[in-house]
């Protein structure tokens, strides 16, 4: 799916694509690209699809005890996170048990997550080969405390020059915290952790 035009980044306007040239596009229209992006981050959290290499999408969660970050993407760009020297042709699922190990351990180095200052060290790391032969990292935190939750994509900046994706962050009750588009030369956003709400009396 592409859109007709789209200047740089601004206040007003956010992309799921990759910058290019300025345009002289409608006010109406940026409000709509906003619309319409908001609507594909809720509707593709539950099914991250990764066909595009350049493109990924992040879901993260934050739960009154943890945080859990999921990040889907195409097995060739995972396979760049790993094996810069292409000595791997491809994932499978025969294969997938000898480079887990590896994943694993780059999934816990995709995002520097700092609150108030303090980094958030990753607690559980799986990683999933799906049917259509993407990668999903799933990525578990201690809760952040309340306020500033810096996002730090420090994958983009291993992958070079052309990479982004989305990252969008709701809390356990589907409420939107934020969501922003990364890329390589832009890959950190922030967003308010609201402190934990206390528990309904049963």
């Amino acid at each position: 799916m592409f859109f007709p035009c789209h200047s740089e980044r601004s206040e007003e306007s956010t992309s799921i694509f990759t910058a290019r040239p300025a345009c002289a596009c409608p006010v109406g229209f940026f409000a709509a690209l906003r619309t319409t992006i908001a609507i594909l981050v809720i509707g593709l959290g539950a099914t991250l699809h990764a066909h595009d290499p350049y493109e990924s999408f992040t879901t993260v969660v934050v739960h009154p005890d943890r945080m859990v970050l999921t990040m889907g993407m195409a097995q060739s760009t995972a396979l760049r996170l790993i094996d810069p020297q292409v000595k791997i042709p491809s994932l499978t699922p025969e294969n997938i048990p000898t480079h887990r190990p590896r994943l694993e351990r780059e999934a816990a180095l995709l995002f520097i997550l700092t609150s108030i200052r303090t980094q958030l060290a990753a607690r559980k790391v799986e990683v999933e080969l799906t049917d259509e032969n993407d990668i999903i990292f799933t990525v578990t935190y201690p809760r952040p405390v309340a306020g500033r939750l810096l996002v730090h994509a420090a994958y983009l900046k291993k992958l070079g020059d052309g990479y982004g994706g989305i990252v969008n962050i709701d809390d356990d009750t589907n409420r939107s915290l934020g969501w922003d588009q990364l890329l390589w030369e832009r890959p950190n956003f922030e967003v308010a952790i609201p402190p934990i709400a206390p528990q309904k009396r049963k």
